[in-house]
């Protein structure tokens, strides 16, 4: 009997061992940020940000350090009411009383299709974030259902971005850029009903800015079911050199798309509260959370359910060790977002000095 024991306790201790060193190998050692990413909060009351509570405080207890800062995609609740002001708060609420360290304002949440509009989302735009550059691109620029008018505004948007990210090629600021955003870029046969008909001007951007850039896309819900099932239900990532179907507009019917090579990571933010794939069965309907660690060498990207690590993936870095530029900066958004309203101010002087003189001369 005390054999049989001493092989039982042997074996707890073997398998206890074996599922610690698993937890911990989920975060790598070494990583000068990690960023928190979440999405979707469509439960009843309180419940998702409870559950985005515990499977904040299991990430922790498996390693994770104080994240460096949070990007969150979008609907807050089920219905189409303002609940993101509250939403916002649980989740700094839930973050500070996981990791007290950790400091609520860089927390940058978007638009989702769910929510009305609301001063706590971060206008559409790019953001130095530290560690990162940001871009925004919030659900008024580019919500799920795309009229001619609103591809107007997607044409609009994906100018801004193109000027904006080859200013930092010119630059050489070759940090990481993340573009957060709560609608994919992917094709949907829905496309007949508008939905993101016009998300390939996007695309075509990223795609060509990741030629030079390392760029990672993190969407919210993409209103999937079986006509999309092939990116992967709730749980979704391709790398850099995978094939994607991207909408085209201007064709017609269902077919609506072309078939590209990414250049960039592309994964949703993580499924807290809602997971619903539709009609599919063959897609992931789990609920997780995310988050991305940078090394100087890589990105590695990790999806957690209550039950533990569900998937880590890691990708090679175009620019590696481009941290120097700035991963002690301040990351708040207000201040980023100052930053941003800074730089145009200035701009917008030295162009008004500029035409001051032309007229005295």
């Amino acid at each position: 009997m005390k054999k049989i024991l001493a092989l039982l306790l042997a074996a707890l201790l073997l398998f206890g061992t074996a599922g610690a060193a698993l937890a911990a190998s989920a975060f790598v050692d070494g990583a000068y940020a990690t960023v928190l990413t979440a999405s979707d909060f469509q439960d009843s009351g309180a419940a998702a940000y409870e559950r985005f509570g515990r499977l904040l405080g299991r990430m922790k207890d498996d390693g994770m350090p104080t994240p460096h800062s949070m990007l969150v995609g979008g609907d807050y609740t089920k219905l189409l009411f303002d609940y993101a002001v509250p939403g916002i708060s649980l989740i700094r609420e839930e973050l500070t009383g996981v990791y007290p360290d950790a400091d609520p304002e860089t927390v940058v949440c978007v638009q989702g299709n769910h929510d009305n509009p609301s001063s706590g989302f971060a206008k559409t735009g790019l953001y130095d974030m530290g560690a990162y550059n940001l871009y925004v691109i919030n659900e008024d620029d580019f919500p799920w259902l795309q009229t001619f008018r609103i591809g107007l505004r997607v044409r609009e948007v994906a100018k801004d971005m193109e000027k904006k990210l080859d200013v930092l090629i010119e630059k050489g600021d070759l940090r990481p850029v993340i573009v957060l955003t709560h609608l994919p870029l992917h094709h949907s046969s829905r496309i007949l009903y508008g939905d993101n008909k016009y998300a390939g001007l996007l695309f075509d951007v990223l795609n060509r800015a990741g030629e030079a850039l390392d760029v990672v896309f993190l969407f919210g819900h993409q209103h999937s079911g079986d006509y999309d099932d092939y990116i992967g239900g709730s749980v979704n990532f391709m790398a850099p050199g995978d094939a994607i179907r991207v909408p085209r507009g201007d064709l017609p019917g269902e077919g609506a798309f072309t078939e590209e090579t990414l250049t960039f990571t592309y994964l949703n933010c993580g499924y807290v509260g809602y997971s619903d794939n539709g009609l599919s069965g063959t897609s992931t309907n789990v609920l997780t959370l995310g988050a991305v660690q940078f090394t100087e060498n890589s990105f590695h990207f990790v999806k957690y359910t209550e039950d533990g690590v569900w998937a880590t993936w890691d990708v090679a870095r175009r620019n590696t060790g481009s941290e120097s530029a700035g991963a002690n900066a301040p990351t708040r958004l207000w201040d980023a977002m100052w930053k941003a309203e800074k730089e145009f101010f200035e701009r917008f002087l030295a162009f008004m000095r500029q035409l001051l003189a032309f007229f005295k001369n």
